[in-house]
């Protein structure tokens, strides 16, 4: 039924090209050993195609996670934008963002004696830190850390420390010295952070959330 078809359509395969990916050419063969070097060179040329098929698909699918990504980013700074005061910024780092964000996790760090911390002791979302400590987890001039194996890193994070698989830690540039602080971002998808990733949004978000804080810690400090 087939080669009747073909038959009847000479000019079938014109139109469905697709379909000669994945039919196999018939043998040509001038004698016993002679090698049919148009079916190799026609093979080669099939997993060609369907390994240019799978990159595509594959750069698709990383720009599609690039555009979320940045929309998210975004969407994280315009809330930080519109907090009010203290109270207000501290629970949409907290609160907010994890969702915005799609993560599980967010604190804010900051290096501090405790009896200069003031309001900031009781304030939600806050873990504070001793003196040295931001250098010590980022390294000496470093702003971001990835990492998907946190070990020290995950303390930040308290109570939720034993849920955090993969970490984000972005230095806040607060233009004082004296003031180190860091935020936190942990997610239980060991793949959501990791080193060699792409940290322009995250330096991003650590900048404008520097600029919305250096607003009220002259007060909080």
């Amino acid at each position: 039924d087939v080669a009747a078809f073909l038959r009847r359509h000479p000019a079938f395969l014109n139109d469905r090209s697709d379909l000669l990916e994945t039919l196999t050419p018939p043998a040509e063969r001038q004698g016993r050993r002679v090698l049919d070097m148009q079916r190799f060179v026609i093979q080669r040329l099939q997993r060609t195609i369907a390994t240019v098929r799978a990159q595509e698909s594959e750069m698709v699918t990383t720009l599609r996670a690039n555009r979320s990504s940045t929309a998210r980013v975004y969407a994280a700074v315009l809330a930080l934008c519109e907090s009010g005061a203290l109270e207000n910024l501290t629970e949409i780092i907290s609160n907010d963002l994890p969702t915005i964000l799609e993560i599980d996790v967010v604190m804010l760090a900051v290096e501090a004696e405790p009896e200069q911390i003031g309001s900031l002791r009781s304030t939600h979302g806050i873990i504070l830190q001793p003196r040295g400590r931001v250098d010590a987890l980022l390294g000496p001039g470093r702003d971001v850390l990835l990492t998907d194996a946190p070990t020290e890193e995950a303390e930040l994070f308290a109570g939720a420390a034993s849920l955090v698989k993969s970490v984000a830690l972005l230095r806040l540039r607060l233009g004082r010295p004296g003031r180190p602080a860091l935020l936190a971002l942990g997610s239980r998808d060991p793949a959501r952070f990791a080193p060699g990733q792409a940290t322009d949004l995250l330096t991003f978000l650590a900048e404008a959330l520097a600029r919305r804080m250096r607003e009220w810690l002259d007060y909080a400090l």
